[in-house]
């Protein structure tokens, strides 16, 4: 319960929205020790190589715009490029040295210091071999035996019993740029190549926003994403839904600007606005912050009609409701208009 609109909303992100900070606590101590696993098998000489420096953690979990229930938490595990070529280009010092624009790119080898991956017929290094082969030595290891561990897609996917999220592994090989190119990974594609990604830019792009926008983004983000769970619409997928958002941070203003010069800015008046944004660009293309996979919205045109509608209806509920907190100075009528549109979960007026 609450009498400010304000502490409301700080109540519902951390008993509803936010993943409870123990269960974060865990995740990552989970997953410091299952590098250590990685980087043993490693050492033993029964997987490739790695370069711990180019590890990184990216996700959701990682940008801290994922909310509750923890489902998933993302680990690339960097890979040594030394002896590989990459449509003739040599890699050095562990990565690549000039870029190569392609998503189906092909790994050649100049040494045998890795046959067990090569695919025969071909001599490249085949992703899905890399994968299978670090799902059969993590099942080795005596904590991960009754582990859930397969790979699909890009990753190695590990389900421990004792935890509710699963760990996704992407093996993946580091180029750092030069004057002509930006840094990125290769991943594997899920058909024995390798594709280009750089989630250090996603989380470079949130983080920044996040500084202008005084700590409001991340919060916004993760109030869309569970209004958008909650909706009886078609969902966006997680990440589409926070490209979007960013979007609308992208062209956004301060709520206000106070005589000192400094800005102001409320969560629940840039959701608003998000809804707004959402309403009406939804028919629209939305390209990933990476620019790399160009348009990534997918949804079907009766999909992004029924998400339209929604997001103008609670657009206009939650105009009223900011009206009702700001300019009727009335906290009673603005907390039930937004229990309106985010059910009984959200705090009651006290």
């Amino acid at each position: 319960m609450a009498k400010f609109v304000n502490s409301a909303f700080i109540e519902f992100l951390n008993n509803t929205v936010n993943i409870d900070a123990s269960e974060s606590i865990n995740a990552k101590k989970s997953r410091d020790y299952l590098i250590t696993q990685i980087n043993n098998i490693s050492k033993n000489g029964k997987f490739i190589k790695l370069a711990p420096q180019f590890n990184c953690f990216f996700g959701s979990f990682s940008r801290k715009t994922k909310i509750c229930e923890l489902d998933d938490v993302d680990i690339i595990i960097g890979l040594n490029g030394g002896d590989l070529t990459i449509e003739g280009t040599q890699w050095d010092n562990m990565s690549l040295k000039i870029n190569q624009d392609c998503n189906d790119n092909v790994l050649y080898n100049l040494s045998d210091k890795i046959s067990a991956y090569w695919q025969p017929e071909a001599y490249y290094l085949n992703s899905n071999k890399v994968k299978n082969v670090l799902v059969s030595e993590l099942s080795n290891i005596s904590q991960y035996e009754k582990a859930d561990i397969h790979a699909r897609g890009e990753a190695v996917t590990l389900k421990l019993k004792s935890y509710s999220w699963n760990f996704d592994i992407v093996p993946a090989f580091y180029y750092p740029g030069d004057t002509n190119t930006k840094p990125y990974y290769l991943i594997p594609n899920g058909k024995g190549k390798w594709k280009k990604t750089n989630p250090k830019i996603e989380q470079n792009r949130i983080t920044d926003l996040n500084i202008k926008f005084n700590d409001t983004v991340l919060k916004t983000v993760r109030v869309v994403k569970y209004w958008n769970i909650r909706g009886k619409m078609p969902n966006i997928t997680s990440y589409v839904l926070e490209t979007i958002v960013l979007d609308y941070f992208d062209q956004a203003n301060h709520y206000m600007m106070k005589d000192d010069g400094t800005s102001v800015d409320y969560f629940d008046v840039h959701f608003k606005n998000a809804l707004n944004y959402i309403s009406n660009h939804i028919f629209g293309s939305v390209i990933d912050s990476k620019g790399i996979q160009g348009n990534i919205n997918n949804l079907q045109y009766d999909q992004k009609y029924k998400i339209h509608q929604r997001a103008k209806s609670d657009y206009e509920r939650a105009k009223n409701a900011v009206y009702a907190e700001i300019d009727e100075k009335d906290n009673k009528k603005s907390i039930n208009i937004w229990r309106d549109i985010f059910g009984e979960d959200f705090p009651k007026y006290e």
